[in-house]
C-alpha cells in the first residue's frame, strides 16, 4: 500500500498517511500528531502545506529565534524556553494580534 509521508512541522517527524486516506483530505482538514500531539491542518494539498494549530483558545506557537523550533505559548509576557536548543525568550503578542487583525 503506499504512503503519503508528512513532515510535522512541530516536532520534524515524519507522518505517514495511506494513500486512500490522503485522496480524500480537503484544505482545512486537521489531523493529530502521532509522535507530539500536535495538531495539524493542512492548509493547501497541491503543493502539500501543513501548519500547527494553535492549542487553545488563549494559546498559540512561535518559532524560537534561534533554532526555529515551534512552540506553544499560553500567557502573553511570559518568557518561553525552546524545548530543543534551551534558548530563553519572550514571544511578541503584537505579531500574533495584527495577524488576527487582518
Amino acid at each position: 500500500m503506499d504512503e503519503i509521508e508528512i513532515v510535522c512541522p512541530a516536532c520534524n517527524d515524519p507522518l505517514y498517511i495511506p494513500a486512500e486516506e490522503y485522496d480524500e483530505l480537503v484544505e482545512g482538514d486537521v489531523m493529530e500528531c502521532e509522535n507530539c500531539g500536535a495538531a495539524l491542518e493542512f492548509l493547501s494539498l497541491e503543493p502539500l502545506e501543513v501548519v500547527v494549530v494553535e492549542g487553545g483558545e488563549d494559546a498559540f506557537f512561535v518559532d524560537c529565534p534561534r533554532c526555529g523550533t515551534p512552540i506553544e505559548v499560553e500567557e502573553e509576557g511570559e518568557p518561553v524556553t525552546c524545548p530543543e536548543c534551551g534558548y530563553a525568550f519572550t514571544p511578541d503578542w503584537s505579531e500574533v494580534e495584527e495577524e488576527e487583525e487582518a
